[in-house]
């Protein structure tokens, strides 16, 4: 409790500075949505592999791409958290050769740079739709976004859904749970397999605990991951429907304040 108290309040000064700055811009739900790059493939192959970080905005950018451009090779579906629609990002997706992204945009920052999360595959989607949170975080009352992605599978009926989330962070636990309940509602609605993966920030127990009871009303389990020593256990991969053959989480990794996560997952 302690621990969490003294990272929301070092949070909280740095978000009561960026109050005196010009506030962001929300987006209307029209203009949301960007996509780029070009797909190729029409299904996910039956073993695919799964990517997803909080990339800090591509903050470190070289060393950032550099990494990022190791795994997207190696992957079937990225997912990341902070992204950016800025004069950067953008050519780093362009160059990852047939992979298509679909940007989600949570706020346009006041030098008119957009952040929020990014799903991109070698698989177009067959359903891209987004779930922007009822709550706000405090101060500069930003929403925070969910981005839902469907795809074929080869040599199955069935289709996967990948919800992609950055989820509340200096709000209540209620705030918080508000989010995952309204993304849980949503995935209701799929019958078969499904993903739930990127940022929570469940950086306290209350949130880690809910977190296993809402998705475990939709029998998803979260994955284990070897040699985690994370402090904060904000990032997680949540499935239901697929077998996990292998779970990686990249401690070397230091362009980026999250670690990456990666699975290779097989229908079940």
């Amino acid at each position: 409790m302690i621990k969490g108290l003294i990272l929301v309040l070092s949070l909280f000064v740095s978000t009561t500075a960026f109050s005196n700055e010009e506030k962001s811009e929300i987006p209307d739900d029209r203009d949301v949505h960007t996509q780029i790059g070009t797909c190729h493939q029409e299904f996910l192959p039956a073993n695919f592999n799964l990517f997803v970080w909080n990339i800090k905005k591509a903050e470190a950018r070289d060393s950032w791409a550099r990494d990022f451009e190791f795994f997207v090779p190696k992957s079937d579906v990225v997912l990341i958290q902070e992204g950016m629609i800025d004069s950067y990002m953008p050519k780093v997706l362009q160059r990852q050769k047939n992979f298509c992204w679909d940007f989600i945009t949570s706020f346009i920052e006041k030098d008119g740079d957009q952040t929020g999360v990014v799903s991109g595959s070698y698989a177009g989607p067959l359903m891209v739709h987004f779930l922007r949170s009822p709550g706000r975080e405090p101060v500069i009352k930003t929403p925070k976004m969910v981005l839902v992605t469907e795809y074929a599978l080869a040599n199955s009926s069935q289709t996967l859904w990948v919800a992609n989330i950055h989820g509340l962070n200096f709000v209540t636990d209620r705030l918080n749970r508000e989010q995952i309940e309204q993304v849980a509602q949503f995935l209701k609605k799929h019958q078969g397999p499904l993903i739930f993966a990127g940022d929570f920030n469940s950086w306290n127990k209350n949130r880690l605990t809910y977190l296993d009871q809402i998705l475990g009303r939709l029998q998803m389990r979260k994955l284990a991951f070897a040699n985690d020593n994370r402090r904060f256990k904000l990032d997680h991969i949540y499935v239901r429907g697929l077998e996990a053959v292998s779970t990686k989480l990249h401690n070397d990794i230091e362009s980026s304040d999250h670690k990456p996560l990666s699975a290779v997952f097989r229908l079940k």
